[in-house]
């Protein structure tokens, strides 16, 4: 058979590419019969629903020696009610030709699509164990499902964006549809992920683009049906022209969840990573159970301390650069009316961590912090740099940003930054973008005075955001606001309510048929609880900003050196020893500087192991 290449999905999806269209439809032949044959062993019956088209016409060739038929149960992925096109269809190149008894090759009645949709679903809810059982959420699971694909992405009877292909969680395996007075039932999405194995066939370069889309990993949504469809044992068949984009893109998808360390992750390395590489180490945390420490940087002592950190604990490890911070980097005196300071600043830091972070030994991401809309020019002036060095050394000068436009109202949050994930996405940028607002004040910003209900995301909050940004790219990381006060505060202040990144994670899971899509971020960690943080690493949470701790043990490494040093400090010549001996090992700003360093770097071990980033 020519299959020219095989490969598996990290969502455990598996590809089959064949040499042309024709040997698609042998495939089809032959995954057919090897799972028909593996039922009937095992229980005696096999059932399999089959759409219309070509991929039921490709069942002509199904080898009629070695099969029993007479096990065989068919059913009907969608039927226009009158035409009978699927059945008919069936019969000729099928069921027909292979002698399956016509008691078992089930018809969809005749009536309206509501009635004819509910008495599907009652006959297949008749149907003995050991030929249609139930799935854990309740829905009929068939043994195989086969379905061709549109260039639109489109599966069965479900299309982009239709009201069909959102019908999930209400306990409906098939759907009525009425389209321009032509009537027709469809299998749902639940009842297409509830069979056990399913098969999806595209062929031809016109699907190239859908088909791209469609595997990109835990990456579906309404606008390609297909990428949606995630069985147990899901099995995508394409040609070399249908697959084409996908390999002229260079996707590098490693699975993750075997993986025993990050250095497994394949393409992992010492320095700054981005693109696949960084995307592949979230989800390496977000499969083990642990979340990455951003720490804000304004200097290379405070880029060494976090390097440090991370070095003693053989750890990834995140430094972020704020707008504030960045245009510290650069030096105060510097003008910065148009921000162009601050890029300076983010852009020399950047320059600096690359320069520096392999001879720590860990991976690094480099990564920008909290963009308002009134900052945005920063922003675009990191995407000029990041766009520039993507041209010279064919990967971003940043592994992420973030946007932070929770002060605007959803709609136009999410537009912008849609608007800026579309340009990011060519570069393989990640996104960081919040919804609902994180309290107090942080760089300039000062939300402490909000009402505490826009502390707190809801579901459908999250899911806009999912919808909108995952046909675009599913390099994005969400700070949903569950409570979260940017600084340190006390005990009883501030409610943090983290098992609402549950509730979110439900949600959309329902809807996309997987668990925990979302990968979460947690803003205002500084002075959280630990069994806060714990809950919220558990849900999902992959990165925790860490800023008013380490700013205090940096001033408090300097404050206790002074302390106990405080009579050599008090001028340059003159000290307990003598009035004439010198304190210049003491003022040095080597001494004092690394006192403060010391004591980041245990502040940032603290914060590792909170957030179980440890070995």
């Amino acid at each position: 058979m020519p299959v020219v290449d095989q490969f598996a999905v990290s969502d455990g999806r598996r590809v089959k590419v064949l040499d042309c269209e024709k040997s698609i439809g042998a495939e089809v032949c032959n995954e057919v019969a090897a799972t028909a044959k593996a039922a009937i062993a095992a229980k005696g019956a096999f059932s399999i629903c089959v759409p219309g088209g070509s991929i039921v016409a490709a069942l002509a060739d199904l080898p009629k020696d070695g099969l029993d038929f007479s096990k065989f149960h068919v059913f009907f992925c969608n039927e226009r009610i009158g035409e009978w096109k699927c059945y008919k269809g069936c019969d000729k190149n099928f069921t027909g030709p292979c002698g399956i008894p016509a008691g078992q090759v089930h018809k969809v009645s005749e009536d309206t699509p509501e009635r004819s949709a509910e008495a599907y679903m009652a006959l297949l809810g008749r149907q003995a164990s050991n030929v249609v059982s139930k799935a854990p959420n309740g829905m009929p699971s068939v043994d195989m499902l086969l379905l061709g694909t549109g260039e639109d992405g489109h599966v069965g009877s479900l299309h982009p964006n239709k009201k069909e292909v959102k019908v999930t969680g209400c306990g409906k395996a098939y759907l009525a549809i009425n389209e321009g007075g032509k009537t027709s039932i469809a299998c749902s999405m639940d009842f297409m992920r509830a069979a056990k194995k399913v098969v999806l066939a595209a062929a031809k370069a016109g699907r190239a683009g859908m088909v791209r889309r469609a595997l990109r990993p835990n990456g579906g949504a309404y606008d390609v049906p297909a990428s949606l469809v995630n069985a147990p044992d899901t099995v995508w068949l394409c040609d070399v022209d249908s697959i084409k984009d996908y390999k002229s893109a260079g996707v590098h998808d490693p699975p993750v969840a075997g993986c025993n360390s990050f250095w497994d992750i394949p393409g992992m390395k010492a320095g700054v990573v981005t693109g696949d590489v960084a995307w592949a180490l979230l989800r390496f945390a977000k499969a083990k159970s642990f979340a990455m420490p951003a720490f804000n940087c304004v200097s290379t002592s405070s880029i060494n301390s976090v390097l440090e950190a991370g070095k003693k604990l053989n750890r990834p490890i995140m430094v972020q650069f704020s707008e504030g911070g960045a245009a510290f980097m650069a030096g105060k005196s510097l003008a910065n009316k148009e921000k162009q300071a601050s890029i300076l600043g983010a852009v020399a830091g950047a320059h600096y961590t690359r320069a520096v972070a392999a001879a720590y030994g860990i991976p690094v991401l480099l990564h920008s912090d909290h963009c308002a809309k009134k900052l945005l020019p920063w922003f675009d002036g990191m995407l000029d740099f990041d766009e520039a060095f993507f041209k010279a050394h064919g990967e971003p000068l940043f592994s992420s940003h973030m946007l932070d436009l929770s002060e605007e109202d959803h709609e136009e949050n999410i537009g912008i930054c849609k608007k800026y994930l579309e340009r990011m996405a060519p570069m393989n940028l990640i996104l960081e973008m919040e919804i609902g607002i994180t309290g107090g004040v942080e760089d300039g910003v000062d939300n402490s005075g909000l009402s505490k209900d826009k502390l707190y995301s809801t579901p459908e909050d999250v899911w806009a955001v999912w919808s909108t940004l995952s046909p675009i790219s599913e390099k994005f990381t969400i700070a949903a606001a569950f409570g979260n006060v940017h600084g340190v505060y006390k005990p009883g202040n501030v409610h943090l309510r983290p098992e609402l990144l549950n509730e979110f994670q439900a949600y959309a899971g329902n809807i996309l048929g997987i668990s925990n899509p979302y990968h979460f971020v947690f803003h205002g960690g500084s002075g959280s609880e630990k069994k806060d943080i714990d809950a919220a690493r558990s849900s999902g949470v992959v990165k925790m900003n860490v800023d008013t701790d380490t700013q205090w043990a940096y001033w408090e490494g300097l404050l206790n050196f002074y302390k106990e040093n405080e009579a050599y400090l008090q001028g340059q010549i003159g000290n307990p020893k003598g009035a004439d001996k010198p304190n210049k090992s003491y003022y040095d700003p080597r001494k004092w500087v690394r006192e403060s360093e010391v004591a980041m770097v245990k502040r940032i071990e603290e914060s590792c192991a909170d957030l179980k980033n440890l070995n």
